[in-house]
């Protein structure tokens, strides 16, 4: 059968007010016991024979039952017993407590983990990150390539850069947003109508953009046709409009990530707040097993003094028994003397 108990090392804990106590205690009490037997010394008492010697050693084994005493009371080991098993109801609603707040977190863990499922949530970051990435470069070789057409403005070339870069922003957003309401288009009519009106719209800006490039180079004696400004701007936004078509997610898709990440966020708060509630529950059973041993230590120090007082007690009936054969003047040996000495009224604590 196996045996499930386990060993608690209480150590040792020792009180020094308690331990001067009995080192005086004791001590007057062998030499009230000494002057006693030779006061009855004198007397030749005990009686040779049938005499008893409890009637000579009683105030003595009273002295030591008496400090055996004030050491329960100062110690007071049996008011643990009570102590512990309040201490164990309370610590024992604690943990159970926790462990409940624990199961909770699981389960909420473990709904939203299927909730969520194996999707890559990363992934979708990263096709939004290559999206703008890719359309980003577009765009920027984009704001070099306009930068001359506002230049027909003013001469200053931050200027001109400025509104270029305002432009290829606008036609950046027009590129990622034409592939979403696409999408999101349910009949061919409104996915034509929005590819058509995004062309138009962009056909429209860099018609203008093309008129204002012509006429700075026209300035500067270059002629060249606005077309082929603007079949350039246009292969530049169908290239934006078709990356973010292939590799950006869908507006249903980027909400739906979202939700997942913000369910994985309270996943992970959930799992810290479990290792917490993990720890305190160790806590409580390390409280519990600190709080055990001392009692332990407190039980086992009171028997551990009462043992050494009931030695002390047989010391100083021996200390008697010698004492008062030397002073006796018959120089006779009591029966009583070779009795077995009584057993003082000691208690010893069980647990």
């Amino acid at each position: 059968m196996k045996n499930n108990a386990f060993t608690i090392y209480s150590g040792s804990v020792q009180n020094p007010e308690l331990e001067e106590l009995i080192r005086i205690k004791d001590a007057e009490l062998k030499e009230q016991s000494r002057k006693n037997a030779k006061h009855f010394a004198s007397q030749n008492l005990p009686a040779k024979e049938g005499d008893n010697l409890s009637s000579y050693t009683g105030e003595t084994k009273a002295g030591y039952e008496k400090l055996a005493s004030d050491v329960l009371h100062n110690l007071q080991p049996e008011a643990h017993f009570p102590e512990a098993k309040m201490d164990a109801d309370f610590f024992k609603e604690k943990d159970k407590n926790l462990e409940g707040e624990i199961k909770i977190r699981e389960d909420q863990n473990r709904n939203e983990e299927y909730e969520i499922g194996n999707n890559n949530h990363g992934h979708i970051l990263q096709r939004i990150f290559w999206a703008g990435f890719l359309t980003f470069i577009i765009s920027v070789g984009d704001t070099i390539f306009n930068t001359k057409s506002f230049q027909v403005i003013g001469e200053r070339l931050l200027f001109a850069l400025l509104l270029s870069m305002s432009v290829s922003i606008a036609v950046l957003v027009l590129s990622h947003i034409t592939p979403f309401l696409y999408k999101a288009a349910k009949t061919k009519f409104y996915r034509r109508l929005v590819v058509f009106s995004s062309l138009g719209l962009a056909t429209a800006t860099f018609s203008v953009l093309a008129i204002f490039r012509s006429i700075y180079l026209a300035g500067h004696d270059v002629h060249i046709n606005p077309s082929f400004f603007v079949i350039v701007n246009l292969f530049f936004f169908i290239v934006s409009t078709l990356l973010s078509f292939f590799i950006l997610p869908t507006w249903d898709e980027i909400k739906q990530n979202a939700k997942h990440l913000l369910a994985l966020k309270r996943i992970n708060k959930r799992k810290k707040e479990i290792e917490q509630l993990k720890k305190q529950r160790e806590e409580i059973k390390i409280t519990i097993l600190e709080r055990t041993k001392e009692r332990f230590r407190i039980i086992h120090y009171a028997n551990y003094a009462n043992d050494r007082i009931r030695k002390m007690y047989f010391e100083a009936v021996e200390a008697f028994k010698s004492t008062n054969l030397t002073y006796r003047t018959d120089k006779a040996m009591p029966e009583c003397f070779s009795e077995e000495i009584p057993e003082p009224n000691i208690i010893t604590i069980t647990y």
